[in-house]
């Protein structure tokens, strides 16, 4: 059998990239969850507004 990755390094990089990736994921489905329980605080829905002064 050929090893896909030859050394550790190559498969340290897939596991970090892949966990990132995983831990974005996560944070934008968190943020969907959060905006559809509670659709009507308009801290979540507009954002902070700048002032124009």
């Amino acid at each position: 059998m050929v090893p896909i990755f030859a050394t550790s390094t190559q498969a340290n990089l897939l596991i970090y990239l892949g966990g990132g990736g995983f831990v974005l994921l996560g944070a934008f489905y968190f943020g969907r969850l959060v905006t559809f329980f509670f659709p009507k605080n308009p801290l979540i829905r507009k954002g902070k507004e700048e002032n124009d002064a």
